[in-house]
């Protein structure tokens, strides 16, 4: 029976393989978000977040719920990889649009339903992945006055009410590339 860590490398592989995957692009293990509350075991970000959440065999589905609320509110793409065992209950726990892979005690894994795109995004928890210098570049591209006083979820809030959900994820985008670039 395959643990998280030995499905994680078979799950970059399939992602490797059956999504965009250029040399700029990076895989992220272990991402914290919404206030470091929640982590994506793993994130693909090429031209969109993608998170993905692994259930081995010896996992429950019992915090998938609130597992999945908080990657709607964050990821462009959100899929469950999970053993075999759960299938059922995966496919009747998952909203319509989180795409569902299965992964057997062989090494094996297929895709059960695609992903679609996340219309669920929160402009204030996707700046989250953003450190303070991320922020200030970014108020600073964009013209919105912030203060070096100012608290970072004060900042936050200005961003997500000055700027639209596509400037804003562009460059959590961007930033995070070049963050985990630089740690591969």
């Amino acid at each position: 029976m395959l643990n998280p860590t030995e499905i994680r490398p078979i799950l970059k592989q399939w992602v490797a393989k059956a999504m965009s995957h250029e040399e700029s692009d990076v895989f992220i293990e272990e991402l914290c978000f919404i206030d470091k509350a929640r982590r994506a075991d793993l994130v693909h970000a090429n031209g969109k977040l993608t998170a993905f959440e692994i259930k081995s065999h010896a996992d429950t589905l019992v915090r998938w719920e609130g597992q999945q609320q908080a990657y709607m509110a964050c990821f462009d793409e959100v899929w469950l990889c999970c053993h075999s065992k759960h299938l059922v209950k995966a496919l009747e726990s998952c909203l319509p649009h989180v795409g569902v892979l299965v992964v057997d005690d062989y090494s094996g894994m297929a895709m059960i339903r695609k992903a679609k795109p996340n219309k669920l995004q929160d402009k204030f928890h996707l700046t989250g992945f953003l450190w303070r210098s991320e922020l200030d570049a970014l108020a600073n591209q964009n013209g919105v006055p912030t203060k070096s006083r100012d608290l970072i979820k004060e900042v936050r809030r200005q961003l997500c009410d000055a700027l639209p959900m596509s400037v804003i994820r562009s460059h959590v985008l961007a930033s995070l590339k070049q963050r985990y670039r630089l740690l591969e």
